[in-house]
């Protein structure tokens, strides 16, 4: 009876402990480094045609052998018009690496919130500007054919090599 009880009680704590690392180490493969990824919490209001310079900035170190990468803008936002979203990679140009219209929202009946939760994903080629080392990607926006005002509440920007 006793060889009984000492074979579950080591059973139960080897279980124990498999659980606790299989969960840590799934924990871990999704832990992105904090320089890959940026919260804004207060509201950013700017008055623009496209394209200027938003806040946040995430930074990605490449290695070697340069490797497509996936950055993903969620937000709340409200728009006066029709609006243009994209990134500047190492301080270039404010381009459009995936879907990038923001359209003005219209309120619905009933309703008082005039403000969309989106989420843009783009992804950048190491033949759009990537280098080995620190690239940096910044939000980039403003009116479309016109200066409009855009209001962007909480908001999350990340950067991640593809695998």
């Amino acid at each position: 009876m006793k060889v009984v009880s000492k074979v579950d009680k080591r059973s139960v704590v080897f279980l124990a402990v498999l659980a606790c690392l299989m969960v840590a180490g799934s924990t871990s493969a999704f832990a992105i480094p904090s320089s890959q990824v940026a919260r804004t919490t207060n509201v950013q209001t700017i008055t623009a045609q496209c394209c200027v310079l938003l806040n946040p900035t995430v930074r990605l170190t490449e290695p070697a052998t340069v490797a497509p990468v996936i950055v993903t803008w969620s937000a709340d936002y409200n728009v006066s018009g029709t609006a243009r979203f994209g990134l500047s990679l190492n301080g270039g140009a404010c381009l459009s690496y995936g879907p990038f219209v923001g359209e003005e929202p219209v309120l619905i009946p009933g309703s008082d919130s005039i403000t969309l939760s989106g989420t843009y994903q783009w992804v950048v080629f190491p033949s759009d500007g990537l280098v080995p080392g620190t690239n940096t990607f910044r939000l980039c926006g403003g009116g479309f054919s016109h200066a409009i005002t855009i209001n962007i509440g909480f908001s999350t920007l990340t950067v991640q090599i593809s695998k």
